[in-house]
């Protein structure tokens, strides 16, 4: 029979289709029931002992409270003792049931559960249309088809094609749906290879790699970009889709060259031609189906467009996300049975981190900012610093709590002027966390096909931790040195 190269992506795409469950069921897998429920209430028993001795006499009780659910919002993060997303919607529902019935709360219970609707909920789901109106209309499988026909069968040029296909795709919506899309695709010609093959092993490290660097060069691709963003705004600091865009771009291509070349001399530089034929199989539409992918075409042309010019006419990038949110289920490209199916999780996520940022911004910064008045920090050490731990936190914990807790400490820490360059790294360096299978959502899923080992995730995490911190460190510092691009954010 006939091998049919695109059936058995859409057999293998509906495999992997709950690509946020895979996060869920790897970061699980860790620790049995008995030991998640004694890490949990350990947890729990850490967080009173850290309250009750570490807070001060001063506090009210609404601090107390929020200084608490901090303390226990970490170890859960770092232990995973529940799932990230369940701690996002814990961290919600304490808040808005402390702040609604003690006393000494300046933050009511509607500021808490409006993050629900926060502009950078809004732009991710957003994002998360325009993936799934691509993925409905195949438009994801076209592109890889055109990749493999453009960078034929070298196998170190058709994983630079990969790398570059994985990394235009993280730049117009999440770097998960991303992976869970480029990893689709390249399932058949992974199981032709086998799993040992290094040519397969070299595609699969690179999907997430690449998916996870090119996540720095847009506000949409992850969360810790529009949290570290959302965090600066008040603290006046405005920065737009294009402008993040440029201060991205150099470090992630700077890493995707870098990891590409390190894949080459590890995997494939020693790899023969590859039989790509197949895919030249014409890719069958209906007459709808070219009708729904050119309306997709259409709709995320206007959004990117909106996204990188609409400062210029007053329009909020939040905005724009109501594009494909409100016409691809208005043209029937998305159906409810599709809006059930995307990533929730990944919001619930979010939006509890910003309810913690407001928690802390308003309960816990006045207090300990009067003692840091008027202290002076080496701006460079504090970059080099808070660099440190958000690769190191990124690694063992979701970097979106890393960033939401590191950005938020900074604020309280340093004066506005050094905010803003270490806030900028602390985004960017939560793009460097690829060590453990769990480390990133692009990696869970991955390493959710069963064919990659943890030791097989060494090469990016090494690559992302050292070579992206010092990138990311003095691309920063050459923007704040040589540049006027801090003054354009002010």
């Amino acid at each position: 029979m006939e091998f049919d190269y695109f059936d058995q992506i859409r057999k293998i795409r509906t495999g992997i289709r709950f690509y946020s469950e895979l996060l869920i069921e790897a970061s699980w897998n860790v620790w049995n029931i008995k030991t998640r429920v004694g890490i949990f209430f350990f947890s729990l028993l850490l967080a009173f002992l850290g309250t009750y001795f570490l807070t001060p006499d001063v506090f009210s009780e609404a601090q107390k409270y929020t200084f608490f659910i901090l303390i226990f919002s970490i170890l859960l993060w770092a232990t995973e003792a529940i799932p990230p997303f369940a701690v996002g919607i814990m961290i919600i529902g304490f808040l808005v049931y402390t702040m609604g019935n003690i006393e000494g709360a300046t933050i009511s219970p509607q500021e808490i559960s409006s993050t629900w609707s926060d502009s950078v909920i809004w732009i991710f789901l957003g994002g998360f249309f325009l993936s799934e109106g691509m993925r409905k209309t195949n438009l994801d499988l076209s592109l890889f088809k055109k990749t493999i026909a453009l960078f034929g069968s070298n196998p170190n040029k058709l994983v630079l094609g990969i790398i570059l296909v994985t990394s235009v795709l993280s730049l117009i919506i999440s770097n998960t749906a991303t992976a869970a899309m480029v990893l689709a695709s390249v399932m058949p010609l992974i199981e032709r290879e086998g799993k040992d093959s290094p040519m397969s092993k070299a595609i699969l490290i690179s999907i997430p790699a690449a998916a996870t660097f090119a996540g720095m060069i847009s506000m949409v691709s992850t969360p810790p970009n529009l949290i570290v963003v959302d965090v600066l705004k008040t603290k006046g600091f405005t920065v737009n889709f294009t402008q993040w865009l440029f201060l991205g771009l150099v470090p992630a291509v700077i890493l995707l060259a870098g990891f590409w070349w390190a894949v080459v001399k590890k995997y494939t530089s020693k790899v023969k031609g590859l039989d790509v034929s197949f895919v030249n199989q014409a890719l069958e539409m209906t007459n709808s189906m070219r009708l729904q992918r050119l309306a997709v075409i259409v709709i995320l042309v206007i959004t990117v467009g909106m996204w990188m010019f609409g400062t210029k006419y007053h329009i909020p990038t939040a905005g724009a996300a109501m594009i494909p949110i409100m016409f691809l289920p208005m043209l029937g490209i998305i159906t409810a049975e599709d809006v059930r199916k995307l990533p929730w999780d990944t919001l619930m996520l979010v939006a509890g981190g910003l309810s913690l940022g407001i928690a802390i911004k308003e309960l816990l910064a006045p207090y300990y900012s009067q003692f840091l008045a008027g202290a002076e920090f080496n701006v460079v050490m504090m970059m080099i610093v808070f660099a440190v731990i958000t690769v190191l936190f990124s690694n063992i914990m979701s970097s979106t709590a890393t960033a939401t807790i590191l950005i938020n400490i900074a604020a309280i820490v340093l004066p506005a002027d050094q905010l803003l360059p270490v806030g900028l790294v602390v985004g960017l360096c939560a793009s460097c966390g690829l060590f453990l299978p769990v480390s990133t959502p692009p990696n869970a899923i991955v390493f959710g096909t069963g064919m990659l080992k943890q030791k097989d995730f060494r090469l990016g995490g090494m690559f992302g931790a050292f070579v992206g911190t010092i990138v990311i460190i003095l691309w920063v510092l050459f923007l704040q040195e040589f540049t006027n691009f801090f003054e354009y954010l002010k």
